[in-house]
């Protein structure tokens, strides 16, 4: 599905999209195979995820810049390479200590989903500043056919401008905690929830520029009921399945009012 086809869809199903947040991460250990597995089969129609690179330049799927929170090591990603990144464990539950699972790297991801599933990529890495780093993104991209179906995502406008200009089929996507007008020069807007209420004429005013808007609320069950009204285009989510089925309790409730 490309970004054509997904206006189509929502179009078609009525209700926003399903975009996993790092995956199933309220299930699974976050930006893992199997969270986005698990995302997937609970019927997300987009995977977010983040981008760091590694000693050697490889891109891996991690949020924060060190390995302390989520994996069984310490240090920053860009001090190892993949293969000594590949030797760490990812950190899990209680309840799932006999899975083993590593740092997936972005290569990965698209073999997972054969390139088939838009991915939502949150350039966190600092090096995205830099176009030999976002060149290597867009040659990934490219290589398999994903530049119509990926949006690049950010807090930060100039890393957001400099990478979405290096291939111009990109959609760059800004995320912002502040800014109530959806203005900005991108088709992918994340505004922070409460925006939304304090300018009730966000998405309106957003489809009316031909943009799609997301809040940035990942674990959005609660407000349902508002970005439904508001008409929202795409939904975040912390567990797909979960604002899955309460989207669609939702609409079949008001079906039979």
């Amino acid at each position: 599905m490309d970004w054509k086809e997904f206006r189509q869809l929502r179009t078609e199903l009525k209700r926003p999209l399903i975009m996993a947040h790092r995956g199933a991460s309220a299930i699974m250990p976050e930006n893992t195979l199997s969270s986005f597995r698990r995302a997937i089969d609970d019927g997300a129609d987009i995977i977010e995820t983040d981008l760091h690179f590694t000693k050697d330049d490889e891109i891996v799927l991690m949020h924060d810049s060190t390995l302390d929170r989520t994996v069984d090591a310490t240090g920053h990603v860009r001090d190892y390479t993949l293969s000594q990144l590949k030797k760490f464990k990812i950190k899990q539950s209680p309840s799932e200590q006999n899975r083993e699972e590593h740092i997936p790297t972005l290569k990965e991801l698209i073999e997972f989903t054969n390139a088939q599933i838009p991915l939502a990529l949150e350039l966190k890495d600092p090096l995205f500043d830099q176009a030999f780093y976002g060149e290597k993104l867009i040659t990934i991209l490219s290589d398999s056919g994903l530049l119509g179906r990926c949006t690049v995502i950010s807090f930060n406008k100039s890393r957001l401008k400099l990478v979405e200009g290096l291939a111009p089929s990109l959609m760059g996507g800004w995320i912002t905690m502040s800014n109530i007008w959806p203005v900005h020069p991108v088709e992918f807007l994340g505004p922070f929830w409460p925006l939304l209420i304090i300018n009730p004429l966000y998405v309106l005013w957003a489809h009316k520029l031909g943009k799609i808007v997301t809040p940035l609320d990942p674990t959005p069950e609660r407000r349902l009921g508002l970005y439904l009204r508001l008409g929202v285009d795409v939904i975040l989510s912390d567990n797909p399945g979960l604002t899955l089925r309460e989207i669609e309790r939702r609409l079949a409730s008001q079906t039979r009012k």
